[in-house]
């Protein structure tokens, strides 16, 4: 789940939902893997689109914290996630390795980007987790045949779930500034960050790395009318009863 905190209430919009989001940005990419005819372009557009397939039991029965506030993919307790991560990645695999793959290294290198923030339990649970999966990509890049591509078709995948969380999780006006990760806007040129502004309503990009300008994309979520809940069942029957809203986004080029 994520989670976009209001002045009054919240809106919920869903793993899943996120990455179909995301999905679309990999669809749209014109840099690197995304136009390279090595073989990672399908599987880089089924990762971006399905890597959170293994949030879709647990948003069925979201939860809440000690404190009454739903749960995101951030806070949710380390065990539970990392459970929802390893079956993420099988569902990918059962359609296609590469994808498997790909789905592995981003959820991998999510979790290992935060480990040193991680104490006790959560840092247990951390560490096998982390050694299984680099152990088994290894044995998955064998069966591959060591794929080139690999790697830029990560950090493609790296780059459109990070646009997709930044306009799924911050208002307009919260936007303006950040950025998304280093990556390659234009076939063999260097990684750079892709910085974000808000003119008239648009996102743009800076560099523009996709091929349809503008893009017009949304995202659902339910609108809720408070941060907390008193049980996890009230925040689920609140949930099934709050109002859908459609965020849309028209993504476009500086102007030069």
């Amino acid at each position: 789940m994520i989670i976009r905190r209001r002045a009054a209430g919240l809106l919920a919009i869903t793993q899943p939902d996120h990455a179909h989001l995301a999905g679309v940005f990999a669809e749209a990419w014109g840099a690197g893997p995304a136009v390279d005819p090595a073989g990672v372009r399908k599987p880089l557009l089924t990762a971006a689109r399905d890597h959170d397939d293994g949030w879709l039991a647990w948003e069925r029965e979201p939860t809440i914290d000690e404190r009454g506030r739903p749960h995101d993919f951030l806070t949710i307790p380390m065990d539970q996630r990392v459970a929802i991560y390893r079956r993420g990645i099988t569902l990918v695999c059962a359609g296609d390795l590469y994808a498997g793959l790909l789905t592995s290294m981003h959820l991998t290198r999510l979790v290992a980007d935060g480990l040193d923030s991680l104490a006790g339990p959560a840092r247990r649970t951390a560490e096998p987790f982390l050694a299984g999966q680099v152990a088994w990509e290894v044995r998955a890049r064998r069966e591959l045949g060591e794929p080139l591509g690999a790697e830029a078709g990560y950090v493609v995948l790296r780059a459109v779930d990070f646009l997709s969380l930044l306009l799924c999780m911050r208002p307009a006006e919260e936007l303006a500034g950040t950025s998304i990760p280093p990556v390659h806007v234009n076939p063999g040129s260097p990684a750079r960050p892709v910085r974000l502004e808000i003119s008239a309503g648009r996102v743009l990009l800076d560099p523009y790395p996709l091929t349809v300008e503008p893009l017009e994309a949304s995202v659902e979520g339910r609108a809720l009318p408070t941060q907390t809940f008193v049980s996890n069942e009230a925040y689920r029957s609140a949930l099934a009863a709050a109002p859908a809203e459609r965020l849309t986004f028209t993504l476009a080029a500086p102007p030069r």
